[in-house]
């Protein structure tokens, strides 16, 4: 499967800081200003000080699973829940020895929260809840909240409430510990139907609580008694996909990420026209607010960004020169790709980028692996494994490794590249060669970024099966 992600760059876009690169960050969790726990769409968690991330190593905890989201109660305790209906309990400072456990074999949990140390609530994609104790959760009874609805976000701001918000526009408010037949409540039935996308909601009180959609809006509601909601916009966009996630520090400040890369933060008790600030040129999944003056938002390619909501242009440091990324219609489209020979440690990966009819041709291609694979430095080795053609024509390049990324630059652009690397170009550690040859890992992700003639960058994340 291939997914793209095309967006339009800003002149004031900030400067991400790569801290897992390779992977979708899917969830983040900030106990606090010094400390923030991501997780990946590869089952590891990577936990850094966003005001000096540095180069944080992520830890795998969940092999072969994609983290859906993770919920920190405290600097020493974080828990993520995943897409096969687990989740994993570990001390993010020192993930090592972290045991997923089964907590809901018939779907994926997409959402979690902990409102304290002993007790975490997840929702999964059929309407249940699940609370356990997140040390020894044993084997709890989902138990059906909202029948028929596809829960997508989950705030719990006290251990007696949670709020649950559905893909189909309802919330449901229960008591985790005695969740009896709560009745859903409609909130947004106009915005969430539309797109099968992440969702979010954040309840800085007992009383309030806020959700986003993915037609820009927002909705504020008191969880214990709904009523009558009317969605407010406060991201307008020519795309449908927007927001993405929310947090709110306080009653009075939430602040939402959309994919377009943008956040915008607002009063949920009187929104009014909030103006959206890009801080990244990628898709935002998830966002965490420690206070009212520090956010940090993590992207599918593996960065974060930590920014003043209520100064976004100024607190974090600026590109002097940010590029400009492809929009659809003329970006080049990438076919064929495939990623072989991991389990014998003879490994190669091919793809074929293509330009669109009338469009600038390709000038770069620039790879970057997942863990455990790696680009050779030396420049022979990179000579004898990499390969570019053009309709079965050689082309001539120029490759290079930079901060772990294969850079190949064409001698002369082209309106196609057929790209084929194979060892000894890549390397593959016996660690991700033993998962695969186990099935433990069946797909890896690789970013592939392709800039034009015209200075055009347009980033893909290729998910591809593995062998």
């Amino acid at each position: 499967m291939l997914l793209v992600y095309p967006v339009v760059a800003r002149a004031a876009l900030s400067a991400p800081i790569p801290v897992d690169a390779g992977n979708a960050l899917l969830g983040v969790a900030c106990p606090g200003a010094g400390q923030c726990t991501a997780v990946d769409s590869d089952g590891r968690e990577v936990t850094f000080n966003p005001s000096a991330p540095g180069s944080p190593v992520p830890s795998s905890v969940d092999a072969g699973n994609s983290l859906l989201g993770v919920a920190c109660p405290g600097a020493g305790q974080c828990t993520a829940v995943d897409n096969d209906g687990r989740e994993v309990t570990f001390e993010p400072t020192a993930p090592a020895g972290a045991a997923p456990s089964d907590l809901d074999a018939s779907t994926s949990l997409p959402a979690v929260a902990c409102p304290s140390l002993g007790q975490c609530t997840a929702v999964d994609a059929a309407g249940q809840q699940i609370t356990f104790e997140p040390a020894a959760p044993g084997g709890p009874t989902p138990t059906t909240i909202d029948a028929g609805g596809e829960s997508s976000g989950l705030a719990c701001p006290s251990l007696s409430e949670c709020a649950a918000v559905d893909r189909g526009g309802l919330e449901t408010t229960f008591n985790p510990a005695a969740p009896g037949t709560p009745t859903p409540a409609a909130i947004d039935t106009n915005g969430l139907r539309a797109y099968q996308g992440p969702r979010g909601v954040a309840c800085p009180s007992v009383s309030q609580c806020t959700a986003v959609d993915n037609k820009g809006q927002e909705v504020t509601f008191n969880p214990a008694a709904p009523g009558a909601t009317t969605p407010i916009l406060i991201d307008p966009s020519s795309s449908p996909f927007v927001l993405s996630a929310v947090a709110c520090p306080s009653v009075s400040q939430c602040t939402a990420v959309d994919y377009a890369g943008r956040e915008v933060t607002f009063n949920p008790i009187a929104p009014g026209t909030p103006t959206p600030t890009p801080i990244d040129a990628r898709y935002l999944y998830g966002v965490s607010c420690a206070s009212i003056s520090q956010c940090t938002a993590v992207d599918n390619g593996g960065q974060e960004v930590t920014f003043n909501p209520t100064s976004p242009d100024t607190a974090v440091p600026r590109s002097s020169s940010p590029s400009v990324v492809g929009t659809g219609l003329n970006s080049p489209s990438l076919a064929h790709a495939s990623l072989t020979g991991i389990a014998k440690g003879r490994v190669s990966l091919s793809f074929t980028l293509t330009t669109r009819k009338h469009a600038p041709t390709l000038r770069t291609i620039t790879i970057t692996l997942p863990a455990g694979l790696a680009f050779s430095t030396s420049k022979k080795t990179l000579a004898q494994g990499v390969v570019v053609k053009q309709h079965a024509k050689n082309l001539k390049f120029a490759a290079k490794v930079s901060h772990g990324k294969l850079i190949i630059t064409l001698t002369q652009p082209a309106s196609s590249a057929q790209v084929t690397i194979s060892s000894p170009a890549i390397t593959v550690s016996s660690t991700i060669a033993n998962k695969v040859k186990s099935g433990k890992v069946k797909t890896l992700l690789v970013l592939v970024a392709s800039t034009t003639t015209r200075h055009a960058t347009t980033r893909t994340t290729a998910k591809l099966g593995v062998s």
